[in-house]
């Protein structure tokens, strides 16, 4: 097979890789239950392993995509954005990455109302296994952040064709799809853009790679450190919002204490810390939005030189609309409908919404 007869490479590749992950996980995980497990080979706190986590994401998305390279005789080398990042880069994108966190967490919030945070509840409970700091940052940050962005920011970003705000958005969608989760859809579509953008100005997929070992590493390292308090905050568990601060507030100021009392009395906790967060997003938003701006203006300069000193305009992503040739002859509305797409969504739908509520 040849990638280049392929009308729409970047999603005939995603609903492969949807299809692998279901089917791989399958197979894998009733070979532990039926097999290895009754025979004594493993036991069942496999499946709470950070290491097993690592294990199943490298099939997940490593092989699926050297199975698909293989089998449309396509290049990794040539498939993944390489130029040179710089020191200059990787602080910028470090600095946008921390003050873009703000607002994934005010979505991530707000999400909350509707669906149950999954995510947050499954990184809680790991590190209250007694999992150590570094072995989640391994299973959580780093590997997701070299798998995931080889697979989205490296293949299907260069194998997607369009403007670069239709491949971002496209690229962001079927991001917030893989992840098989109504509560982190939201907030993974817009890292999937933030990620997109990041990869075409520094024509790198080190630059995503970097952003996403970052979003990952802080919301982990917030939730160890939340565990970590735990015997407080499960005293605290049956206290009023209001009640709990007047109690850390008034061996220090009764009076303070008081007037916080007063003041929060029936405030809903998780609304008090959406709108909290919101107000640091909106402050660290503006700073993302300053500092991207200065991020692209120097990645502009950057690769105008590397094209100037290789001679040729080489950009690292397909963005161009390509010409099929289908303009040619008269197309049908069927053959305009992206079928590969339509399969994602309806496998998305199936197992996250329809399947959990018939289970």
């Amino acid at each position: 097979m040849d990638t280049t007869k392929l009308k729409r490479p970047a999603s005939a590749f995603m609903l492969f890789l949807m299809i692998f992950m279901i089917g791989s996980s399958l197979v894998i995980e009733l070979t532990i239950l039926e097999v290895l497990i009754p025979a004594g080979v493993v036991t069942r706190a496999i499946f709470g392993s950070m290491w097993y986590l690592i294990f199943m994401q490298l099939v997940r998305f490593i092989l699926p995509l050297f199975i698909w390279l293989a089998v449309t005789k396509d290049s990794f080398k040539r498939r993944m954005p390489h130029q040179p990042m710089g020191p200059l880069n990787y602080l910028y994108v470090f600095f946008i990455s921390i003050l873009a966190i703000p607002a994934m967490m005010l979505v991530s919030g707000i999400s909350s109302l509707f669906v149950n945070n999954d995510a947050a509840d499954f990184m809680a409970g790991a590190s209250g296994a007694g999992h150590s700091w570094l072995l989640m940052m391994l299973a959580i940050a780093v590997t997701p952040g070299i798998v995931e962005e080889l697979a989205f920011r490296g293949y299907i970003q260069s194998a997607s064709r369009g403007s670069l705000w239709k491949v971002a958005v496209f690229n962001g969608f079927l991001f917030g799809l893989m992840h098989m989760n109504l509560h982190q859809f939201m907030y993974t579509f817009l890292l999937g853009i933030f990620f997109a953008y990041m990869v075409y100005y520094t024509r790198s997929v080190w630059s995503a790679i970097f952003s996403h070992f970052l979003v990952n590493g802080v919301n982990i390292t917030l939730v160890f450190w939340a565990t970590g308090t735990g015997e407080y905050a499960e005293a605290a568990a049956d206290l009023t919002f209001s009640q709990a601060m007047y109690d850390s507030l008034v061996d220090t100021s009764p009076e303070l204490a008081q007037q916080m009392y007063d003041l929060l009395y029936g405030v809903d906790i998780l609304w008090f810390a959406i709108g909290m967060i919101g107000v640091i997003a909106i402050f660290a938003t503006i700073g993302v939005a300053a500092l991207f701006y200065v991020f692209v203006q120097h990645n502009k300069k950057r690769n105008a030189a590397f094209d100037e000193a290789s001679g040729a305009a080489a950009m690292p992503l397909d963005t161009s609309e390509a010409d099929t040739g289908e303009a040619a002859r008269p197309a049908g509305i069927l053959s305009k409908i992206d079928w590969c797409l339509v399969g994602v969504v309806a496998i998305y739908i199936a197992f996250t919404i329809v399947l959990p509520r018939v289970l």
